[in-house]
């Protein structure tokens, strides 16, 4: 008995281990990976310069800016103005907080130093938002971009 019942279990781990991802998934995670290759990530049209997204600001042109820092960050140094969103990147994909980002309208999604702002990127674009950029170093870099030359005018 004792070793009809090791022997059970010890299929069933072997039968987990064995399907331990999900093989369409990784089908699907190929299809979209397989093709980014260094020179292609370097060219994406996924990252934004700082600059530019401050001459955005100064020419009010129309985006949202996709803020997805925690809120004790956000709290620390936050982004305001009617076109600034912060949702924190572990709710960004729960139905009312997708609700609140345009579909019709660039996307700028902004962190500390662009790490996570890339993971949110990958997901909205994977989800199907079309216009979504991140700012090529963060929060950070914006900072460094707002000088008197580039800052929006009041």
């Amino acid at each position: 008995m004792k070793q009809t019942l090791k022997s059970t279990v010890a299929i069933l781990l072997l039968t987990l281990s064995a399907n331990a991802y999900d093989a369409t998934k990784a089908q699907e995670f190929n299809a979209f990976y397989s093709h980014m290759t260094q020179k292609v990530c370097a060219d994406s049209k996924l990252f934004v310069k700082a600059n530019d997204v401050m001459k955005m600001l100064r020419e009010k042109k129309p985006f949202t800016m996709l803020d997805v820092r925690t809120p004790g960050e956000a709290a620390v140094v936050s982004l305001s103005g009617e076109n600034a969103v912060n949702v924190p990147l572990n709710v960004l994909f729960e139905k009312e907080n997708l609700d609140k980002l345009p579909t019709d309208k660039p996307i700028v999604i902004v962190c500390h130093s662009g790490t996570r702002a890339t993971l949110a990127a990958i997901g909205l674009k994977r989800l199907g938002f079309k216009k979504v950029h991140v700012i090529k170093g963060g929060l950070v870099a914006l900072a460094k971009a707002n000088n008197p030359k580039n800052a929006p005018l009041k």
